[in-house]
């Protein structure tokens, strides 16, 4: 049990050291970012078409960059509890939808 809070810990840390390293990535990139706003709006025009395209995609890039992906093991629990979830809604819609199918048949007589 204390190796499981060892490495909790540990992850934890590690989490926070990257979110640290890419908050100061970010920041770079976006002070390139204003300084490039900076320089176009000197001219007064609006960036072109592929200009705004190329921000788009490194202010993606970089965001990619924040996100802190889950382990293995999360993902699989993730998975499985999804999975499960689907499986029992579908057998209560489907129970749901037999008893009220059966009730209107019943209801309006249509059976013999």
């Amino acid at each position: 049990m204390a190796k499981d809070i060892d490495k909790s810990a540990a992850k934890q840390k590690a989490r926070e050291e990257h979110i640290k390293r890419t908050s100061q990535n970010a920041s770079s990139a976006k002070s390139a970012t204003k300084a490039a706003e900076k320089k176009s709006n000197k001219s007064g025009k609006k960036p072109g078409f592929f200009a705004r395209v190329k921000a788009y995609f490194a202010a993606v890039r970089t965001e990619l960059r924040r996100v802190v992906w889950p382990s293995k093991k999360d993902l699989v629990n993730y998975s499985v509890a999804v999975i499960a979830t689907l499986l029992i809604v579908g057998v209560l819609i489907a129970g749901l939808d037999t008893i009220i199918g059966e009730g209107l048949v019943l209801l309006a007589g249509l059976r013999g």
